[in-house]
């Protein structure tokens, strides 16, 4: 804990002054402190003056009322507590705008209030119960009306303080009465003016004294006269690493207690996981938000994953948060479902019906999410929570952490604490009305309005080095070192934007602090933080790319506006001698695939080492599950649509109306099963679907066309999506053709391979255009035992990018593909030869492949020296 600084020995000096004139014992004596931090160094400034003998009680307001009695609010009392405030602000705001059924509109007023009415809690806590309806009536006829929203936020928040009773109540009772609780009351103020302090001081008219701390621990502009160390970082990243060091770099040099100050959390966040790291013990005293909490994300997963439209990334997330469903089951299942693109919860329950996916979705699964998702009172909604918690094995991992522990307490999910909202909500019920139902989103965002309005402050050594903490409450807590990161002129603005709805004019005309007044407590803190022996004060110098400036309050510093960085600042980095870094040429004779597809033997081609690392090593990515669909699902609909489609037809010819009706029917049958219809992704799919008659129509008229060529028959479809295998000795060559046709011929029925491409009409010529270079077509026909066969690339387009007379779906033949099936052939037992000799592998960073390479975080192409 800090030590007392020397400035309290001249409180404690005043406070014997003023006993000896006024006489009295210090025990009957009240000092109240402006927050509870100050209570301790007070004390040990009086015990290291007076080691004997009585002392005066230091308090705060609040900890004084504890003190006296407990305080339970009544049903309709603000109460600090934002699952009760809630009930209560929503309550108010449907008695005075019952004729609003916009929900967006209602929430928005909901919250409004509950913020303007958390703003006047210190002003109506200032006036004594009885008289407090009546100061809220005068506010409330002195406020200039506004728009219609904001004068009903304004009357009810107003009413609201008006009526409600606060835990401090109970220092206007005459437990608390001037000669009864202490004969002397002495008000020290922070930088801000407390307004229930200054009224008690009224109250103890005679008795009372108030004083400015800061002005008696000598705290002014002419003290910073310690170590100033100014550092300019790059940016937020830089700035958490420099803020980082500095702290290691002062504890070792023994300036402890050392105040860490939070004016950005975020990176105070940040650079407390790198003192953690490290082993530097912390004590936090402002904390983060509950939601920002593991305890608090794993509900909420709970929640997002119940939701009718949930993403299959939301389910898979709760499956594997709940711990009670085998890893092994979980990752089959995320596997499948990347394979097959399915992004949507909905389509992988389409799909479960069918192997492999049907026995791995867990048992109980679908029945526990469907379960959260009915309308129901909120109590009730707390019970099926807490039940859902438990079946999916949540609740003891709450149960087992602090945070989780905070939750359950915050949201009355323990046994039998719901019935405290049931209580506030029977109290709110207008006569017979039933409790209010509420669907899964406004139950969840519920949850999260209260996860969010309450901090957790973890657990930590009361002896620690570092404290982190508001630079307001430096005041007085007599540190040895101060960081301040943080000092940019964003974060740190002389002139702070108002907090709460209330306009500036309203602000003066209910006494709420102004926009002048919080900069001048604001610019009291930081004098009070250069006060420190030690001071380092960070800042970046760019935020997302915009440039950033020093707070105008450190461009006033000595040297301010010259700095660019400090040449005494410590950086966690380390400095470390350049080696090249060839490319790489690894050789694997003993990986060599036995069974090889088209794709794989392109990324020979196409590069040694990508074929090393994708074909041998076998490292790829897991595909995405994206929540939009991409020109990926485009085509692999596609595919699925017309394989449906010629295997449902044959060589059947109903007609180009009958195929259009029917190309449609099971367009709408492919894209629900994959999940494209029906939820979230449907808006993302509308801009292929807005394409799709272009595409029919192309692709009818081709058909036409293909079916009934001149001068001789036109070929059948035989089969989609046709499985192939050959013999290569001593390798096995694989692929999977998008068509097959069969075409009557003086030689006897050809097969025709057809490949599907919905890549653009320039990009397929050009893979016709060089026959031995082109991979696909030679290696599918490859695949075919025939001797003689066509193959070509069927390109799909929606006519915007077809050229010339050519139509919007055109077939682009590959005259020479028996020869490059020979020379396909030849090349690829010479390669694959070579490479289970032991060859390397080079990895030859050149040419479009390698802009898009997977590989290429393993190669290190951007590291390669110029060697």
């Amino acid at each position: 804990m800090p030590v007392a600084p020397d400035g309290w020995q001249a409180v404690v000096r005043r406070i014997e002054a003023a006993l000896a004139s006024g006489g009295g014992s210090p025990d009957r004596w009240l000092v109240l402190l402006p927050y509870a931090q100050l209570i301790d160094p007070a004390r040990r400034a009086w015990a290291a003056s007076h080691p004997t003998g009585f002392a005066p009680r230091f308090e705060t307001t609040r900890n004084w009322a504890a003190g006296l009695t407990p305080w339970w609010p009544a049903p309709t009392d603000l109460s600090g507590d934002m699952a009760r405030d809630s009930l209560v602000a929503e309550a108010l705001v449907d008695r005075m705008a019952r004729g609003q059924q916009d929900p967006a509109l209602r929430a928005e007023l909901v919250s409004r209030l509950v913020d303007a009415a958390r703003q006047l809690v210190p002003l109506a806590a200032a006036v004594p119960p009885g008289q407090r309806a009546a100061w809220a009536e005068r506010q409330r006829t002195a406020l200039t009306p506004g728009p219609q929203w904001e004068a009903l936020v304004a009357s009810l928040a107003l009413a609201w303080v008006g009526s409600a009773g606060f835990a401090t109540d109970v220092l206007w009772s005459d437990r608390a009465a001037p000669g009864h609780a202490a004969d002397r009351l002495w008000l020290l103020q922070g930088f801000q003016d407390d307004p229930l302090g200054q009224a008690l001081a009224a109250h103890w008219v005679g008795r009372s004294e108030v004083f400015s701390l800061a002005k008696l621990l000598g705290v002014s502009e002419s003290t910073h006269d310690g170590a100033l160390c100014l550092q300019a970082c790059t940016d937020p990243e830089d700035e958490a690493r420099r803020a980082a060091a500095t702290v290691i770099a002062r504890v070792n040099e023994g300036r402890v207690p050392l105040a860490l100050v939070a004016n950005d959390r975020l990176l105070v966040r940040r650079i407390s996981a790198m003192l953690h790291a490290v082993g530097v013990p912390l004590r936090d005293d402002t904390g983060w938000k509950l939601s920002t909490t593991q305890a608090a994300a794993r509900l909420m997963s709970l929640l997002r994953a119940a939701d009718p439209r949930a993403r299959t990334d939301d389910v898979l997330d709760l499956l594997k948060q709940g711990g009670i469903w085998p890893a092994g089951g979980v990752e089959a299942l995320e596997q499948l479902a990347r394979e097959h693109g399915l992004s949507s919860w909905r389509a992988v329950l389409r799909h479960a019906a069918l192997a492999p996916l049907a026995p791995l979705v867990p048992e109980g699964l679908t029945a526990m999410l469907e379960s959260l998702q009915a309308a129901r009172p909120l109590e009730r909604w707390l019970d099926d929570l807490r039940s859902a918690l438990e079946a999916c094995g949540l609740w003891s991992m709450l149960c087992n952490d602090p945070a989780g522990q905070q939750v359950l307490q915050v949201l009355r999910l323990n046994e039998g604490a719901s019935s405290e909202l049931r209580q506030v909500g029977q109290a709110l019920a207008d006569g017979a009305r039933t409790a209010p139902r509420m669907g899964l989103a406004a139950f969840s965002a519920w949850v999260r309005s209260v996860l969010e309005s309450v901090s957790f402050l973890p657990r930590s050594d009361a002896e620690a080095p570092v404290t982190i903490l508001p630079m307001a409450q430096l005041l007085g807590r007599g540190f040895a070192a101060v960081v301040m990161p943080g000092c940019d002129e964003v974060t740190l603005d002389p002139s702070p934007e108002l907090p709460g709805p209330w306009t500036a004019a309203q602000r003066v005309a209910l006494g709420l602090p102004t926009r002048e007044q919080l900069s001048a407590a604001a610019q009291g803190a930081w004098t009070a933080a250069l006060c420190a022996p030690s001071v380092d004060v960070l800042w970046r110098c760019q935020k997302d790319g915009e440039p950033l400036s020093p707070s105008p309050w450190v461009l006033a510093l000595p040297d301010g506006e010259s700095v660019a960085a400090s040449a005494g600042s410590h950086d966690l980095r380390r400095r470390l001698d350049p080696a090249p870094v060839p490319p790489p040429q690894p050789s694997a004779s003993a990986l060599v695939p036995a069974r090889l597809s088209a794709s794989a033997y392109q990324d020979l081609r196409d590069c040694p080492y990508r074929f090393f690392a994708l074909r041998q090593l076998r490292v790829s990515d897991a595909p995405e599950l994206e929540a939009e669909p991409d020109q990926r699902d485009l085509g692999n609909w596609l595919h699925a649509v017309l394989k449906v489609f010629h295997e449902e037809r044959g060589d059947q010819r109903p007609g180009r109306e009958a195929d259009a009706q029917r190309l449609d029917q099971i367009g709408d049958e492919v894209a629900a099963a994959m999940g494209l219809q029906g939820d979230a992704t449907e808006a993302g799919f509308l801009p292929y679907q807005a394409v799709w008659p272009a595409l029919r129509e192309g692709y009818l008229g081709w058909l036409a066309g293909h079916e009934a060529q001149p001068g001789r028959p036109g070929p059948v479809f035989e089969r989609a999506e046709a499985e192939l295998a050959a013999e290569l000795p001593p390798w096995r060559l694989w692929g999977k053709l998008d068509r097959i046709d069969r075409q009557d011929s003086p030689e006897g029925r050809l097969p025709l391979v057809i490949d599907y491409k919905t890549e653009s009409r320039q990009k397929t010529e050009d893979r016709v255009r060089h026959p031995f270079e082109d991979t696909q077509l030679a290696f599918y026909a490859a695949l075919l035992p025939d001797e003689n066969l066509r193959a070509a690339y069927l390109s799909i387009t929606d006519g915007r990018s077809a050229s010339g007379k050519k139509g919007a779906t055109h077939l682009i033949e590959q005259p020479l593909v028996l020869q490059a099936r020979e020379r396909l052939r030849e090349g690829l037992v010479a390669d694959l030869s070579r490479v289970a000799a032991g060859h390397p592998m080079p990895a030859l960073g050149e040419g479009r492949v390698c802009e898009h390479c997977d590989a290429r975080g393993l190669c290190r192409k951007d590291f390669w020296s110029g060697a």
